[in-house]
């Protein structure tokens, strides 16, 4: 009896100690995306982009997210903010150069390419310029109209003349 309650002390202990792990199995403490899906989210983020454009072919600036959202309801509003995502549209002579860009996982270059056809306007942002990665393109660095993060993930179309 002398040691009853230094024993229910040592059950209560290794029972918590025991929840707290099945826990944390359960609950993963990241959550890590695929890159088909971080690619699908980002041509949906252009898509919204492009359409906002095509409604408002005379604007300028940064889109905010707020104002894309009736253009494509289907990208996440949270992949702007978990990818670093951004847009730029300048003017370009009589059109506009939109740039959309993001950082994304490994692998999703390769996603978004197969996703998109291979599209030329797809590529990786060297800081102040871009290089297509399409297949069977000339992939000569080309200058960007905003300064887009190393390494990240952009598409780059011009309207207009």
């Amino acid at each position: 009896m002398r040691y009853l309650p230094l024993l229910v002390v040592a059950i209560a202990s290794a029972t918590g100690a025991y929840i707290a792990s099945i826990q944390q199995m359960v609950q993963p403490t990241s959550y890590t995306v695929s890159s088909a899906a971080a690619a699908s989210q980002f041509l949906a983020y252009r898509s919204a982009v492009m359409a906002f454009m095509n409604s408002n072919p005379g604007y300028t600036g940064v889109i905010q997210p707020g104002q894309l959202a009736v253009y494509a309801p289907q990208y996440s509003p949270t992949f702007i903010s978990s990818n670093s995502a951004g847009n730029a549209v300048t003017p370009s002579g009589s059109g506009r150069l939109i740039t959309v860009y993001a950082a994304l996982p490994a692998g999703a270059l390769q996603a978004v390419l197969a996703q998109s056809n291979n599209d030329a306007s797809l590529g990786v942002s060297n800081g102040n310029t871009w290089t297509t990665a399409a297949a069977g393109m000339n992939a000569v660095p080309q200058p960007l109209n905003v300064t887009v993060p190393l390494g990240n993930l952009v598409s780059v179309v011009k309207t207009g003349n």
